[in-house]
């Protein structure tokens, strides 16, 4: 099991309780959320989990509209149920045989809805700020393999090469982050005190 696959495991199980909240409980989106499970799990089980950065994009740009548009309960339930879909095929690739691997993820979303009904389960602010979460949760899976993939080769210059960077000196990337999430949370203190 890779970094890759955890923070994969992670968005989808965290993305299927977020975006199953936020699912009208009528049937017509039960049913919309059903097909998307089951097309997505057997696409997973047959395919194998889609890349990392295919299921960041999609789900970022998913809590993004919903932040937006929050009156959109049809992409919140396909995006859960696809979402809980390949959830269920990552637990059946962890030892569990696909038949529970399923069960679990077809389980999470039906307890969510149903949870989902009384208010006072996942208020609007809640809901505002679990969708900011998985955003950039979402974000944060989408870049993880290129960082990866940066790393080791990062490290495979640095094997080559002969000259050591001085001990004191900060690389431009940690900066970067640094700076980047402290106006990310500013923006976002802005932005929930609308």
């Amino acid at each position: 099991m890779t970094l890759e696959f955890y923070v994969l495991w992670t968005l989808t199980g965290v993305g299927t309780v977020v975006f199953s909240a936020l699912a009208a409980p009528t049937l017509r989106i039960r049913a919309t959320m059903a097909a998307a499970f089951v097309t997505a799990a057997a696409a997973a089980a047959w395919f194998g989990t889609p890349p990392a950065e295919t299921i960041g994009l999609i789900t970022a740009g998913g809590a993004v509209l919903l932040l937006l548009r929050p009156a959109t309960p049809a992409v919140a339930a396909i995006i859960g149920g696809a979402l809980a879909g390949i959830w269920g095929i990552m637990l059946a690739g962890q030892g569990l045989p696909v038949w529970l691997g399923a069960g679990l993820g077809a389980a999470w979303p039906v307890a969510v809805v149903a949870c989902a009904r009384q208010a006072a389960f996942a208020p609007p602010r809640l809901r505002d700020e679990a969708l900011f979460l998985v955003a950039v949760s979402a974000v944060a899976a989408a870049i993880v393999p290129g960082v990866q993939d940066g790393w080791r080769a990062a490290i495979n210059l640095s094997l080559q090469s002969s000259p050591p960077l001085a001990s004191g000196s900060l690389p431009a990337w940690t900066t970067a982050a640094g700076v980047s999430a402290v106006l990310l949370g500013g923006l976002y203190s802005l932005w929930s005190r609308r």
